[in-house]
């Protein structure tokens, strides 16, 4: 089954290792039956616009997307990131093409409106 990750609010470095842990059991399971999985983060939690927590949780999402990818894209594994305003629901045209478009791994989509002209890494 498709896993579909949507990052959350932190209250704690508790909280971040269990995001990150629960994501990356999604991720795996997903992966290991040959489907794809999308993780939702907050955009301006990408450049440390909130929590220190928050940012954590973003960057960490980003960071297993990327890991995964690198690891598994010989045997097609499928893993993009959609980075949205906070609090916002992605687009789901995009969380479609990011979930059954061939090729597109290891993608970083953003459609957050609060990131219009800022420098993202």
């Amino acid at each position: 089954m498709s896993a579909l990750i949507r990052q959350r609010s932190a209250t704690s470095l508790e909280d971040v290792g269990a995001q990150l842990l629960e994501a990356f059991e999604s991720v795996r399971g997903a992966v290991t039956e040959g489907e794809p999985s999308v993780i939702v983060v907050n955009a301006p939690d990408l450049i440390g616009q909130g929590t220190l927590e928050d940012a954590a949780v973003a960057t960490g999402l980003l960071g297993l997307m990327r890991a995964i990818t690198f690891e598994g894209a010989s045997k097609g594994w499928r893993v993009n990131v959609v980075a949205v305003d906070r609090d916002a629901d992605p687009p789901v045209e995009v969380l479609e093409s990011a979930m059954t478009t061939p090729g597109l791994m290891g993608q970083v989509l953003h459609v957050a409106k609060g990131m219009i002209g800022k420098v993202v890494p």
